[in-house]
């Protein structure tokens, strides 16, 4: 098995067949005395629960819904959010159809003035069979729609393994930067809300604002009910959260913890992602969490 260790560190048999590689004294304890799992870049994380108060808003909202064959429906809604890619750039797209096309007849000439008819409907012809190989061999990407029921079982199938996600990188902080203390985070792409929770069993001593920032209003409805949980006065259970469709306009507002937590793949394009990664770098003098692989 390869590990990073055993790449940054190769062994002296391999390092001297390959040449202008500096030998390395593996005989040298370069750890000291500290045991292998006690290395000072390996932070420890117990097992993540979610809090109690939002496993009780799910766990009634799930008793509540009339939804059929919800475990079959989260395991096909699972396996499909695994299998997801990104979208096919435009540019990508015509050199795989300018492929095929070379392929499939060579050359073409450059305007249909210089064919003649026959030619042309062969053209014609051939410009149909491109198309359908690229409908059967390029990956059809489709926006996701998160309506009411979308929403509901992206919850159940997502929403434990996005906290405890989180939670790794907000424990990671804490051990690293002890003296960090956010007062304001803004999630954008914020799904169920699960982020605001995590970061606030983290620091919800200090964090007074946290701002919801997702294009679903059926996904903010949720992830604002779930935050209410159920008692009876609907106040939310931790004070200073917002739910809102569009990031700040204002340049001047910036916020100490932003986080993008598997939300970019949902972007159309490559400058959207860059664009949005950009945006999002300007709204933080502190930190940017982002992550787009499913957990």
């Amino acid at each position: 098995m390869i590990t990073l260790l055993s790449c940054l560190f190769p062994p002296q048999g391999m390092a001297s067949v390959i040449p202008k590689v500096t030998q390395v004294d593996n005989s040298s304890d370069f750890l000291g005395n500290i045991p292998h799992r006690k290395h000072p870049g390996i932070v420890h994380l117990k097992a993540v629960r979610l809090p109690p108060k939002l496993i009780e808003s799910a766990g009634f909202l799930m008793a509540e819904s009339s939804m059929r064959d919800i475990k079959e429906r989260v395991k096909t809604f699972t396996n499909y959010l695994w299998s997801r890619k990104r979208p096919v750039e435009e540019t990508e797209l015509r050199k795989k159809a300018q492929y095929l096309q070379q392929r499939l007849q060579g050359r073409i000439a450059p305007s249909n003035e210089l064919l003649s008819e026959p030619d042309q409907a062969k053209e014609k012809e051939m410009e149909k069979k491109v198309l359908n190989t690229l409908r059967k061999t390029v990956y059809h990407w489709v926006p996701l729609d998160y309506n009411e029921e979308l929403s509901f079982l992206y919850m159940v199938a997502r929403m434990d393994g996005v906290y405890a996600a989180v939670s790794r990188a907000f424990h990671e902080i804490e051990k690293r930067f002890p003296d960090f203390q956010p007062s304001t985070l803004l999630d954008f792409g914020s799904g169920t809300g699960a982020v605001s929770w995590a970061a606030h069993n983290s620091w919800g001593k200090t964090l007074k604002e946290y701002v919801n920032i997702d294009s679903s209003k059926a996904m903010l409805t949720l992830a604002e009910t779930l935050m209410k949980g159920t008692s009876e006065d609907q106040n939310l259970c931790i004070p200073g959260v917002y739910f809102r469709q569009f990031l700040p306009v204002s340049p001047k507002v910036k916020f100490d913890l932003v986080v993008s937590a598997f939300s970019l793949n949902e972007l159309p394009s490559y400058s959207q992602r860059v664009e949005t990664i950009q945006t999002l770098w300007r709204k933080t003098d502190s930190f940017l969490l982002e992550s787009v692989t499913p957990c």
